[in-house]
């Protein structure tokens, strides 16, 4: 290797780094609010009996002789405490004494079977608990905010409330039903409390009845429900009417109340309220939304006033999230551009090295209308998966193997679009490329296992070196390389049986991508410019779930119906995430090919990252002895299917390299 290739690899690592340190020293001044805010992670055994896991925002007002006013904060499904960081620290900027929970089954809390996953609100209340034995708590004045499932728990935990301390004194629900039924009709619950929630149009999950009928539908009964009324109509529906009219019938109210408005009651000489707000968004849009965190601060502002001057637009937490980005982008580049370096200077590692590549010609006309070709079909076929793993109903499923539904419901997608991709490029290998001299043994689909292990082997000390600054910058500063919904963060030693049943997946799909990205596709077909053509190549890859995405938020913005994709009417939220992180992966696995030569390192590196990303924070549930789910034969035979094939494909494959 001559010298300017090696003072550039060292000159990649040297920008990770300062990216990282310029990212994680910025968003730790935001979160701390440059010092004033003393943020502690604490972890408790609850009085229900179980782990229960709390970051505790402390703002310098907050003491034992000026107790602050608090808001314990809840994430929503599939995720944990570091989901709503961000609404932590406007608040404690604000003089609220601010907890962070982690739902049981989520983040550090502790795992419950089904029939105890719903105690005291999900953990909520067992939080509340603990916050009011806490000096520095006002707790005349205390107060929850949910987001999603968080939502339902703040529900939840309002009424333990009211069979227990009487404490709560207000719910902001983010994108999340407020209770306005029991058993016996309607009913209010909430009494001389502050409650509002914010009811996007275009929502997945909540804010829909039944047409014609006033029936209660749970959250998830309303994922498989096609004959929902608009969550666009949502302030209309029965149930925004009477929970403005606090519990009434609304066949019995005079006229319809309307949004964004403040309705108070006396219950006795103590005023409650109720209000809407109504945004034009999704509901996955409350994770970082500058107009749900506005209508958040307001209505803390009026139930929960504080004197910091500040007001309701007045956020940091936008370019704390820039800086988060700053940091993952460094985090990223350091673990590729560390692969790369051991990969081609280390003699170690140097049979994993097939030498850096050059984008290669294309055989005129039909080699282009080839690659389109096979582009369009598996796209299409890879969009099918996705609808036909949905009619199935498998984005839900969980066993006593797989204990978690979304890292199972992705595994599947990967797999199988995997599978779909590794065919196509077989049947473009016999039909086109073999016949048009394409050698595949020039392209490094063929190594030795000696070189196999060695890629292998350089993987595992990139990932445990980005694991480490992972960790000591959480440990050291207690800050996370989590933008958005994107990202890595500590977990515990719990979750790592979980990562290794589906890391197959995962690792397959991405190897499989490498493989059909760059052993095939590594040409000019996009364009001469490695730059333009590796983004495009990107692009192409991450279309299947953007499609989802558009398909199903482009039919709720023109009708105000959910399209319900697949029968799934969560199909968006499901993929929510997939695009971007696929996006970023695919375009890793062509930089670490275009400097090695080598498709394997940059598809197992991926592989192992997106296990880790997803299972750091998805929901843990206990199997219950004796149950039963929907789907299994199905989730065991298409792993099955899809494996053969993937293994298959390679296999034949590999024996026509040799040949060659």
């Amino acid at each position: 290797m001559n010298t300017q290739k090696q003072q550039r690899q060292g000159l990649c690592i040297l920008i990770s780094i300062i990216l990282i340190v310029a990212g994680i020293a910025g968003a730790k001044l935001l979160q701390t609010n440059f010092g004033k805010t003393d943020i502690r992670n604490v972890n408790i055994e609850s009085q229900s009996g179980y782990t229960l896991s709390m970051d505790l925002y402390i703002p310098e007002n907050a003491t034992t002789e000026t107790p602050a006013p608090t808001i314990l904060v809840q994430h929503g499904g599939n995720n944990n405490k570091e989901e709503m960081q961000h609404y932590c620290i406007e608040l404690a900027r604000r003089g609220y004494v601010t907890v962070g929970v982690d739902m049981y089954g989520m983040g550090e809390s502790q795992p419950l079977s089904d029939a105890e996953w719903l105690t005291q609100g999900r953990g909520l209340y067992d939080a509340v608990r603990y916050a009011v034995t806490l000096p520095y708590v006002d707790t005349d004045r205390i107060s929850l905010l949910g987001y999603s499932r968080g939502g339902k728990a703040a529900g939840e935990a309002l009424e333990c409330d009211n069979a227990d301390l009487n404490v709560i004194k207000a719910i902001f629900a983010i994108h999340s039903d407020p209770i306005v039924r029991n058993a016996d009709g309607y009913t209010d619950v909430y009494g001389a409390r502050h409650i509002a929630a914010l009811a996007d149009k275009n929502d997945e999950f909540f804010f829909s009845e039944k047409a014609n009928d006033n029936g209660t539908y749970s959250n998830d009964a309303n994922k498989y429900a096609a004959n929902l009324s608009s969550p666009a109509e949502y302030i209309i529906n029965n149930s925004a009417q009477s929970f403005l009219y606090f519990g009434e019938d609304p066949a019995n109210t005079p006229k319809k109340r309307v949004a964004e408005t403040v309705y108070e009651k006396d219950y006795g000489g103590t005023i409650g309220t109720r209000q809407i707000f109504v945004s034009n968004e999704t509901h996955m849009s409350g994770w970082y939304s500058p107009l749900v965190m506005n209508r958040v601060l307001q209505f803390f502002a009026r139930v929960m006033p504080t004197d910091s001057g500040l007001g309701p637009n007045d956020f940091t937490y936008t370019i704390w999230n820039t800086f988060k980005l700053i940091a993952l982008a460094g985090l990223i580049m350091f673990g590729a551009s560390l692969l790369v370096l051991l990969v081609t200077r280390s003699s170690i590692f140097k049979a994993a090295d097939n030498g850096s590549q050059e984008l290669r010609p294309v055989a005129g006309r039909s080699g282009h209308l080839w690659f389109w070709g096979i582009q369009l079909v598996g796209i299409v076929l890879c969009i099918l998966v996705i609808r036909f793993l949905n009619v199935k109903g498998l984005a839900s499923y969980r066993d006593a193997v797989f204990a978690s539904a979304n890292p199972i419901y992705h595994g599947l997608i990967a797999l199988l679009c995997g599978a779909v991709t590794i065919i196509l490029c077989t049947v473009w290998y016999v039909c086109y490329g073999k016949k048009h001299g394409f050698e595949l043994n020039t392209t490094g689909y063929s190594t030795t296992w000696k070189g196999f292990y060695k890629a292998v082997a350089a993987v595992l000390i990139a990932v445990g070196s980005t694991l480490l600054i992972v960790y000591l910058v959480d440990y050291l500063l207690d800050v996370n390389f989590l933008f958005i919904f994107w990202g890595f963060m500590k977990f515990g030693t719990n979750r790592i049986p979980g990562m290794l049943l589906v890391a197959p997946l995962y690792i397959l799909y991405y190897v499989v991508m490498s493989i059909s990205v760059n052993t095939f596709n590594f040409t000019r077909t996009l364009g001469k410019w490695k730059w333009l053509a590796n983004l495009l190549t990107s692009f192409i890859a991450s279309i299947p779930t953007l499609f989802v995405l558009c398909y199903v938020y482009g039919i709720f913005k023109a009708t105000g119906s959910n399209p319900m994709f697949g029968g799934l009417a969560s199909a968006a939220t499901a993929v929510y995430a997939f695009p971007g992180f696929v996006f970023v992966a695919i375009l890793v696995c062509r930089i670490l090919y275009q400097k090695t030569g080598n498709p394997y390192l940059g598809g197992i590196l991926c592989g192992i990252m997106a296990t880790i990303s997803e299972w750091a924070i998805c929901e843990i549930r206990v199997h219950t002895p004796g149950t039963t789910y929907a789907g299994t034969g199905w989730v065991y035979s298409l792993l099955a299917i899809g494996i053969v094939l993937i293994v298959g494909c390679l296999t034949f494959l590999s024996k026509n390299c040799k040949k060659a």
